[in-house]
């Protein structure tokens, strides 16, 4: 996965496509006129509990409890786009 920003939104996508639709159904806004920005994985950023991790730690993290859904006998689609960080 990658990420990208939109608007102040960071989200994980395996595709810009993917992005923009996750932000356009899942946020509910139109996008916004200018490109939207790839993001370095290995961008720190501070999460809501406290922790500084890199966007690749989030996503992997992400994944990782996906896994052990589906471990459990969840359906849960592991590459589905999620948001990673909302900035301020």
């Amino acid at each position: 996965m990658k990420a990208y920003k939109i608007k102040k939104y960071i989200i994980a996508a395996d595709l810009p496509e993917d992005a923009e639709n996750i932000f356009i159904h899942e946020i509910g806004e139109t996008l916004p006129e200018e490109a939207i920005e790839e993001v370095s994985l290995q961008l720190e950023i501070c999460c809501d509990d406290g922790r500084v991790m890199t966007i690749k730690e989030i996503i992997n993290e992400e994944l990782d409890k996906r896994q052990e859904w589906r471990r459990l006998g969840v359906h849960c689609e592991t590459y589905r786009p999620f948001i990673v960080k909302i900035l301020t």
